[in-house]
């Protein structure tokens, strides 16, 4: 199987970590409310990420305990109800014990979750996949860089070592209050860490800093995650103040939907989220749950999850087709593209099975099994921009 959509198997042989103690009850309540709240009250799972544990934990949120071939682990995906309904099964056991007892089952390992560790990756994911505008800077930096192109949620290190990119990052992870002491901020970009990532006009990807430091030649690595895309509403001036290598700024934008409303779906779909489903069926023939979790919780919105599916589907090296993507305004378009390869791929998977030669189905596969093994955070230089 492809890279993205492979079943792994026989990889665990390492003995299982001792689960750490119960949490106190009061302390769980606490925990619980917070996790919560940042998933919206159960509509946004993907704030739930592959790090810290977060992935295990998540998959232990599926869990209904016992395990037989008659119930299988599944995913809490029926809606906000469901994400909720898996949580406070969770919290009412122990549930890092719980979460190394279902690897268990399956000979498969597990990280000891860290609960506050889950908290935190949650808060970092959901304040850069669901921003709120009023939250954010008025205006942002521009990192012109056609050879990249990120997905929301997806992460990538980019090592700056030109004068006005790491200006940039000087001037947006400098606190508020000293944004407007540096020369070129003009009392923007200070704080959170946001720039924007376009590689060509018109397109635009909000970018946030998770992570920087100075390596020892004085170049910057700056680790980032991807949130949603961005229109740009007002020209954008350029910062003089590092010379001949100037800085781009946006001056006003708008967080960017699609245009897709349910009303041009193509058949026999009634709605955007009879599409999502489908889709996610399919993944998970595909692949495992765990795979599936090592991207992060699968979005409940369909424009969301629409990109989520892309990820399994479109290799890291493929700016060129990401950017397409990101450029379509049309969910329904992007989930039927993900539908088609994954019913090609199943379809495919069946005939080679029953020995039929699968010749008709061959292009679409191939699209599929190009995926190259490299790491989901690619490092991206930019001195040859």
């Amino acid at each position: 199987l492809p890279t993205r959509l492979s079943v792994s198997s026989g990889r665990f042989a390492k003995p299982m970590p001792s689960p750490p103690p119960p949490l106190h009850p009061a302390v769980a309540v606490a925990l619980y409310r917070a996790l919560l709240r940042t998933c919206r009250k159960g509509q946004h799972p993907e704030v739930f990420g592959p790090r810290s544990g977060t992935s295990a934990w998540l998959s232990g949120v599926s869990c209904t305990g016992n395990y037989t071939d008659d119930d299988p682990p599944r995913l809490p995906v029926e809606g906000a109800a469901s994400v909720r309904e898996a949580m406070k099964y969770l919290f009412r056991t122990n549930w890092a014990e719980s979460v190394l007892a279902s690897a268990a089952d399956f000979k498969e390992e597990a990280s000891v979750p860290q609960p506050f560790e889950v908290l935190r990756e949650a808060n970092l994911r959901a304040m850069t996949l669901l921003p709120e505008h009023h939250a954010l800077p008025p205006r942002l930096p521009v990192f012109a860089y056609e050879h990249a192109a990120l997905f929301p949620g997806e992460e990538t290190t980019f090592r700056f070592f030109e004068p006005r990119y790491k200006r940039m990052v000087e001037a947006v992870t400098s606190s508020p209050e000293n944004a407007d002491g540096g020369a070129g901020t003009s009392g923007g970009g200070g704080g959170g860490g946001w720039f924007l990532l376009r590689p060509r006009e018109p397109y635009f990807v909000l970018l946030r800093i998770t992570e920087h430091a100075q390596l020892p030649n004085g170049d910057l690595a700056v680790n980032v995650m991807a949130g949603p895309r961005v229109s740009v509403v007002e020209e954008a001036s350029e910062d003089l103040s590092v010379g001949a290598s100037r800085l781009t700024w946006v001056n006003k934008y708008e967080l960017c939907t699609d245009e897709d409303f349910g009303d041009d779906l193509p058949k026999p779909y009634q709605s955007l989220d009879e599409m999502r489903s489908h889709c996610l069926n399919l993944l998970m023939d595909a692949t495992s749950i765990d795979n599936i979790l090592s991207i992060s919780g699968p979005p409940l919105d369909p424009e969301a999850f629409s990109f989520f599916a892309l990820r399994f589907v479109t290799a890291d090296h493929d700016v060129g087709k990401k950017w397409k993507w990101l450029a379509c305004r049309s969910t329904s378009h992007r989930l039927l593209y993900v539908i088609d390869l994954l019913e090609s791929f199943r379809e495919s998977k069946r005939m080679k099975e029953e020995g039929i030669p699968d010749s008709s189905y061959g292009d679409s596969v191939e699209e599929i099994s190009d995926l190259e093994d490299e790491e989901k955070v690619q490092a991206v230089d930019t001195k040859n921009k």
